[in-house]
């Protein structure tokens, strides 16, 4: 059986955790409980996550991050994007390999009390900037809410294991990203996407991804952060290719090896660090252009 997990760090701890079984196309498989299909069937060394419907090519992981498409999957009957959805025991993974339709419903569902909050400030997404923004409006006496759709915040931060540059006073230098997104003082709602915005200027938000809720502020910040930049190249959707941020999602955070051996385009800050974190993870850096 394939296991392409990082078993040995200089930086972040490698403890066993909780394994859970799945299938992928009838064939059992394993991998750990709450963490991403995409990073558990990557472990299993499965790249290949479907086709694409128009052209067939094989599609894989792109962005790790819910912003675009490749790595959708069928689990269950139901086309979901792997890098987003958490493993579960039990669950029957195939590849998407042709146009998705979504399965027939034949019950009304039924309408429960909508829960309303009104809030002086609701900040959509718990990165650097949206941390930031909350924690200076705490400052000034400000009531505030902060959404985001991950099950931890700090966005990127999260996959800085490396000490940060720059100056001490202003952008934590000399701290690794990973230690800086930790904040009581603010409402935090985390595993919740805000999915509808309303004329009456509230918010509709899928709270904890089981809760619908409604939300009136009084000023709204959006700080849902930034996507991968796509080069244009014959090939760039194939599997194998991806974003620096989809690497240091796997590596750093998941602690999954997307290959031994990568090439890297783009040499400015990003390039450089995503080279150094493959190297600690043990994997060597073909080149970097």
């Amino acid at each position: 059986m394939v296991n392409n997990r990082i078993k040995k760090h200089p930086i972040l701890t490698t403890e066993e955790k909780e394994q859970v079984h799945f299938f992928w196309i009838n064939e059992s498989l394993s991998g750990i409980n709450g963490e991403p299909i995409s990073s558990s069937l990557i472990a299993n060394g499965i790249h290949v996550f479907g086709h694409h419907p128009k052209d067939h090519s094989p599609q894989g992981i792109f962005c790790a991050n819910g912003q675009c498409s490749h790595c959708m999957v069928i689990s269950d009957g139901l086309p979901i994007k792997a890098c987003i959805t958490p493993l579960r025991s039990g669950m029957k993974i195939e590849p998407a390999n042709q146009l998705i339709s979504l399965p027939p419903r034949n019950k009304i569902g039924k309408f429960n009390y909508i829960n309303e909050i009104d809030i002086p400030v609701l900040i959509i997404g718990g990165g650097p900037a949206g941390l930031s923004a909350g924690l200076e409006l705490v400052k000034a006496g400000i009531k505030v809410i902060i959404i985001d759709d991950k099950q931890q915040l700090g966005g990127k931060l999260v996959l800085q294991i490396h000490r940060l540059f720059g100056s001490t006073k202003t952008v934590f230098a000399g701290t690794r990203g990973i230690e800086i997104a930790h904040n009581s003082s603010i409402e935090i709602w985390t595993n919740s996407t805000a999915i509808a915005g309303y004329s009456d200027k509230k918010v509709g938000i899928l709270k904890n991804g089981v809760e619908y809720v409604l939300v009136k502020p009084d000023h709204l910040l959006i700080a849902c952060g930034a996507r991968e930049k796509f080069l244009s190249f014959i090939g760039n959707t194939l599997p194998g290719v991806f974003g620096a941020g989809a690497f240091q999602t796997l590596v750093n955070r998941d602690l999954v090896l997307p290959g031994k051996r990568i090439f890297i385009v783009g040499g400015v800050n990003v390039g450089l660090i995503a080279g150094y974190h493959a190297l600690q993870a043990g994997i060597e850096v073909a080149g970097l252009i």
